[in-house]
């Protein structure tokens, strides 16, 4: 390996600007190429990170591996096309890193983690959640049994989905393999496991569609691995962002509300000062170390493998209308 990371983007979307603007203040990582089909995007892509124009660009993502000397790749794409490309890329011997969901079935997510293993490169998920401070606080708490044993949890994902992803990509079943639970809902229900540390073990789930060919609205009641009962709420037809995050325990309780930052309640129902660790990390920045052996992967694939187990479970329940245990 080069002293840098050299990496290679396999999509220029609307996130593609996010890890652009990560990646360009990493010491030890430079953006090598990018792959993007659609002239439109990579006009837009452009439009907000001009100095990508020095790049060179590809329409397939092979062809760019194969002329490129890369040691890692972005995987940026739409969820459909997640499985092969990270296949291909660990089988080229590359580092990847994926946006969510990491592939569209457990199978799938089986695959890719046997395939890591065995390559021994590092596969990871952009849940950028990992990495901030409310998150990290409450998961800490949890750890050393701040709130005790954790009893119940509840998220709520309120957003203008169904009409800011109408006839794109996002509402093709044939490319997103699902709406809003597989999109958004993907970070809700990995960090609720993170945070807890604890698997879901039952999932019964109500959907709604509207007029959609993919899932919009979801209820989800969950009962997690040590008996712990959860409710997850994502909606996509509201008329503005907005999010929250319960976890109550034997000995106190932890709020995550929009605008008001963490609220920690002992087991006397006081509220105590909360002081929140320092931001100091991304996926993109924890990749780069993870590659180079300064860190370990905050989000393994294992974490995409537990989120595709409850949300292919949770879309078997709604069919069937009645609760189904988690693979």
């Amino acid at each position: 390996m080069s002293k840098k990371v050299r990496i290679g983007f396999i999509g220029a979307g609307g996130i593609a600007v996010v890890h652009f603007q990560r990646t360009k203040s990493i010491r030890e990582a430079e953006i090598s190429a990018i792959v993007e089909p659609s002239e439109n995007s990579l006009k837009n892509f452009y439009s907000r990170c001009p100095e990508a124009k020095e790049l060179p660009v590809y329409k397939d993502y092979k062809e760019m591996i194969k002329k490129e000397a890369l040691d890692a790749v972005y995987i940026l794409s739409p969820h459909a096309f997640h499985f092969e490309q990270i296949m291909y890329s660990l089988d080229a011997g590359l580092h990847v890193l994926t946006e969510k969901p990491m592939v569209c079935s457990i199978a799938h997510a089986k695959k890719v983690i046997e395939k890591s293993k065995k390559v021994g490169k590092v596969l990871m998920i952009s849940y950028q959640r990992h990495f901030e401070p409310p998150f990290r606080y409450m998961r800490e708490q949890i750890q050393k049994g701040a709130i005790g044993e954790v009893q119940f949890i509840q998220a709520l994902l309120s957003q203008e989905w169904l009409k800011l992803t109408r006839n794109t990509w996002r509402q093709d079943p044939r490319l997103s393999c699902g709406g809003q639970l597989n999109d958004s809902g993907s970070h809700f229900i990995d960090i609720m496991m993170w945070m807890t540390g604890l698997k879901v073990k039952e999932v019964f789930a109500k959907i709604e569609f509207f007029d959609a060919k993919v899932d919009i609205n979801s209820a989800l009641t969950l009962v997690f691995e040590n008996g712990a009962l959860g409710n997850l709420s994502v909606v996509g037809n509201a008329p503005g962002w907005y999010e929250d995050h319960t976890i109550v325990g034997s000995k106190g309780a932890l709020f995550l509300r929009q605008g008001l930052g963490v609220l920690h309640q002992n087991e006397k129902g006081k509220y105590l000062k909360v002081r929140l660790p320092k931001a100091n990390s991304n996926p993109n920045l924890n990749f780069v170390r993870s590659i180079l052996g300064k860190e370990k992967p905050e989000v393994p694939p294992e974490c995409g493998l537990r989120v595709i187990e409850v949300t292919e479970s949770a879309w078997k329940s709604a069919r069937l209308g009645k609760p189904v245990k988690v693979y």
